[in-house]
């Protein structure tokens, strides 16, 4: 019994070497991305000679500070989320004076789960708030095998609740872990 649990722990520590690892490659790769659109703002900004040194070296700077922090705080959100985004696109579909309308596809994993969604989310200005919504709603999950998270996903892109969405994912995930974790300690522990 006690070589089981060793067995069992053993596992489970290659299993989180292994997200973590995931986790790593993923934040290499999204840095990576961010590091070449510094490279092409830098030289884009470069180019540009009738602003003064001082000036163009404080645009870099307070550039190079933005995208650090936002590396900074997508690592905490997706340490606490468990939700990795791998790819993240944007595109404006429409612009006017108080409304803008944009395009996104965000890809990524929830522990063992894949998914990738696409939205339009139309920001419309009134006086001096914003008022966002979500349109379009497109998701796709790899859990094929799960029925019920093919009817949750439908009742979703009804309601277009990016929220329940994430959050559910999250939740959906875990269990699935406690439930695997659940059959192999069984199954371990009878045989």
């Amino acid at each position: 019994m006690e070589q089981s649990y060793e067995e069992e722990i053993k596992l489970l520590q290659q299993e989180i070497e292994m997200y973590e690892a995931e986790q790593e490659n993923c934040m290499r790769s999204i840095s990576t991305e961010h590091g070449d659109v510094v490279q092409s703002i830098l030289k884009t900004v470069c180019s540009h000679k009738e602003r003064g040194d001082g000036v163009l070296k404080k645009d870099v700077s307070k550039l190079i500070t933005e995208i650090t922090n936002m590396e900074t705080d997508l690592r905490r959100q997706t340490k606490i989320s468990e939700i990795s985004l791998s790819e993240c696109c944007v595109k404006t579909l429409e612009k006017r004076k108080r409304e803008t309308i944009q395009q996104y596809r965000l890809s990524g994993h929830c522990r063992f789960l894949s998914f990738q969604v696409e939205f339009a989310l139309t920001e419309i200005q009134d006086s001096d708030s914003f008022l966002r919504k979500v349109t379009d709603l497109n998701i796709i999950v790899d859990g094929a095998e799960f029925k019920d998270l093919g009817a949750f996903v439908s009742r979703v892109e009804e309601t277009k609740s990016l929220y329940l969405f994430f959050r559910t994912l999250r939740l959906f995930s875990d269990r699935c872990d406690e439930r695997a974790r659940t059959f192999r300690y069984f199954k371990g522990g009878w045989l």
